[in-house]
């Protein structure tokens, strides 16, 4: 047993740290020195050389290897003008690998968005039922201000001009055509123009089967 300098509590060795260069045990404990060492840590990650080591950790916690000196991953930063942007977010910026491969180092890195980032990293991923889930529930309930009005591509006149003539008329799924007395036509709109008589008129009689006109068997 041993009483901590700091707070005075009395504690098991193995809450206390050895130090092989004294060959003994601190005089306050681990509890009571994590505060300090926190803010220590925190003081330094806000510099570049911590964020530099934070980087350089995170790499090889991930199991990836981190080749870049100090001066190298600060001039990257420097020659793309981003350093101020440095972050995590979709619209911060980060240190990238091309294809998400290989080391960081030299000429393998860029600087990019972290939405860019991630986007990367998934190409050629199958995304999981459970991913899609969650991402659906985050979107739910969102409101989509980007398809509004005319922002939808959809709502544009033009859009709907070519989409009503790709399908509609005679390119329509379900267009079967009409039987008259004069032949037949492709549609009950070309058979109306062409016997000067109303639309309505005409697919009422080859609904019927009236004056000749019928509607062609179904394929």
């Amino acid at each position: 047993m041993k009483t901590c300098s700091k707070c005075g509590v009395e504690k098991e060795l193995s809450a206390f740290e050895f130090r092989k260069s004294d060959n003994c045990y601190r005089g306050a404990c681990r509890q009571c020195l994590k505060p300090a060492r926190n803010a220590a840590a925190a003081r330094r990650r806000v510099t570049l050389l911590g964020k530099y080591r934070a980087q350089r950790i995170n790499a090889e916690c991930r199991g990836l290897d981190f080749l870049l000196s100090y001066e190298e991953w600060l001039g990257i930063w420097l020659d793309s003008g981003k350093l101020e942007q440095r972050g995590r977010g979709s619209q911060k910026y980060c240190m990238c690998r091309f294809n998400d491969e290989g080391p960081y180092q030299v000429g393998n890195v860029f600087i990019g968005t972290g939405g860019e980032n991630v986007r990367d990293g998934n190409l050629g991923k199958e995304m999981s039922k459970e991913v899609r889930e969650k991402i659906s529930r985050a979107h739910k309930g969102k409101p989509h201000a980007w398809s509004l009005g005319d922002k939808n591509p959809m709502h544009r006149p033009e859009v709907k001009a070519k989409m009503s003539a790709a399908i509609g008329g005679e390119n329509h799924y379900n267009q079967r055509g009409v039987n008259t007395p004069m032949g037949y036509f492709i549609t009950a709109k070309a058979a109306a123009q062409a016997l000067g008589i109303p639309k309505p008129t005409v697919e009422w009689r080859a609904r019927h089967n009236k004056f000749g006109f019928s509607l062609p068997p179904i394929a």
